[in-house]
């Protein structure tokens, strides 16, 4: 009996590490090779192959500077990340004597910093044509499912891989420490850090008893971020941790945050805070790559309309914190019986053994 696995390459930008996880879940059903294309992780060491793949821009659109067809040759399948501005990657889907199967992984649909979810149609087009011509498409959520279908590309090609993360949760049972407010993230001003400080130093100065305001992460906004805590005299009031990668200290921190709050994003951060028995915070516009469907609104998590004020909402956590922890309970619950990084993982090696045995 054979047992050799299948060779797997998946093309992407960097390995990033809430992906490595995943990675190492299909590295055990496929002998599976990460092609990124940022030389900063040149020198990282991981649990599965790497190769290094890099690109050269022009204009808004990125091009391999090695021959992708021939590299591709060498493996079974090939997923790519989805993102029609990487020209060659896109145009693997096009050759027609390719001995590789060929699949795309991503939103799939216009979702962006600039552009917020599904706001813009000017790429479905070429999107659905490259989908009708790969052998599978891998989304985030099901949101774009119906889209892809209305446009003519078969049903058994479509794959929701819903996103997530791994989660080291070592105090889902510990909840009497959780009290403050958390922003966790990097320090992008898109993500409205002032906003939620403006929020945050109007409810303190209504209320003095205010819990603190941890934040992790650091960025661009790092300074500023520094300068208002400090114009504002709240030293003692907000706590900035920098950059935390280890899930476990991660955990620790999220051990003492009775809400995650974002008011402009919802990405990979919501599932990081259900994980972590943490209910997440944000408004009905935030920038998202679906990530924000895993919110119920009042049942594991706040959505809270453009019409609010985020004061108002973070008053009501104060004063409705039975209720917080039952949306907590509810968060937790919704990441462990429905977004693992197993369950991703699964996903994504089901639509490649389709691809293999089509």
């Amino acid at each position: 009996m054979n047992t050799t696995k299948k060779k797997v390459l998946i093309i992407y930008n960097r390995v990033w590490s809430y992906r490595e996880k995943i990675f190492e879940l299909m590295n055990e059903e496929f002998d599976l090779t990460v092609g990124f294309s940022d030389e900063k992780f040149l020198d990282k060491e991981f649990k599965f192959k790497t190769k290094y793949l890099p690109v050269k821009k022009v204009g808004p659109f990125e091009f391999h500077k090695d021959n992708i067809y021939e590299i591709s040759n060498q493996y079974d399948a090939v997923i790519g990340i989805s993102n029609i501005r990487w020209v060659s990657l896109a145009m693997l889907a096009l050759k027609k004597n390719r001995k590789f199967k060929i699949g795309y992984w991503g939103i799939g649909v216009t979702a962006s910093y600039e552009n917020n979810f599904d706001s813009k149609s000017t790429w479905d087009k070429i999107r659905f044509y490259v989908s009708k011509k790969s052998d599978f498409t891998i989304f985030y959520s099901s949101y774009p499912l119906k889209r892809y279908l209305d446009a003519g590309i078969p049903k058994e090609k479509l794959f929701v891989a819903n996103n997530t993360t791994e989660v080291v949760n070592t105090n889902s049972e510990n909840t009497e420490n959780k009290i403050n407010f958390l922003f966790v993230g990097t320090l992008y001003a898109q993500k409205g850090l002032i906003e939620l400080l403006d929020a945050y130093n109007a409810l303190h100065t209504k209320r003095p008893e205010t819990p603190n305001l941890l934040i992790v992460g650091d960025g661009p906004e790092k300074e500023k971020v520094l300068q208002y805590i400090k114009e504002n005299k709240l030293e003692d009031k907000v706590v900035l941790y920098g950059s935390v990668y280890d899930p476990k200290q991660l955990s620790e921190i999220f051990s003492n945050a009775l809400t995650c709050i974002s008011p402009n994003q919802a990405g990979l951060s919501v599932l990081n805070s259900m994980g972590n028995k943490t209910s997440f915070v944000t408004r009905e516009d935030a920038i998202t790559g679906g990530e924000i469907f895993n919110i119920e609104n009042q049942v594991n998590g706040i959505i809270y309309k453009k019409s609010e004020t985020l004061v108002d909402v973070m008053e009501w956590i104060m004063d409705n914190k039975d209720k917080v922890a039952m949306m907590n309970d509810n968060a937790y619950n919704h990441y462990i019986n429905n977004r693992t990084p197993q369950m991703m993982a699964g996903e994504l090696i089901k639509a490649v053994k389709f691809s293999l045995n089509s």
